[in-house]
């Protein structure tokens, strides 16, 4: 009875872990899809997001995760679906507190930069749906570093 549990305890945790590598590849399939179709010259970073720098930040003052930063966003799904336009600059938040794609980007930018980028949902909220963002989704950011204390 034991070794059945464990064999079937062993095939679920197997069968999930294909299907979170699945779900994986068919996001960074999608992105590719919509770099393709951006008519946009993207850089990958590596860690799975890709960034278009808009206009180059000033290099010698780049955050670290220690950081506060203020910042304007724009962010939307791969079909276009805008969640989130604040295009004026926003408080301090603690660079370490936004999710890994977002932090990702900023720290690429550097302060007075603007870029696109865009990244799968293990950077971003992952299997927690938020306010206009169903869960598993890839992220797109138009991100504007505008200070960092």
């Amino acid at each position: 009875m034991n070794k059945i549990l464990l064999f079937l305890i062993t095939v679920f945790l197997l069968s999930n872990c294909t299907s979170d590598k699945e779900r994986l590849q068919q996001q960074m399939d999608d992105i590719q899809v919509w770099i393709e179709n951006s008519g946009l010259e993207f850089t990958g970073s590596g860690t799975g997001l890709y960034y278009h720098i808009e206009q180059a930040g000033n290099p010698n003052r780049i955050p670290d995760s220690s950081h506060e930063v203020s910042f304007k966003h724009m962010g939307y799904l791969l079909d276009s679906t805008v969640f989130a336009n604040v295009w004026s600059p926003s408080d301090h938040f603690p660079l370490a507190g936004l999710v890994v794609g977002f932090q990702e980007g900023l720290k690429i930018i550097g302060e007075g930069g603007r870029a696109v980028v865009v990244f799968p949902s293990t950077l971003g909220y992952g299997s927690t749906a938020r306010l206009g963002i169903p869960e598993y989704s890839p992220l797109v950011f138009r991100l504007e570093l505008v200070n960092y204390y």
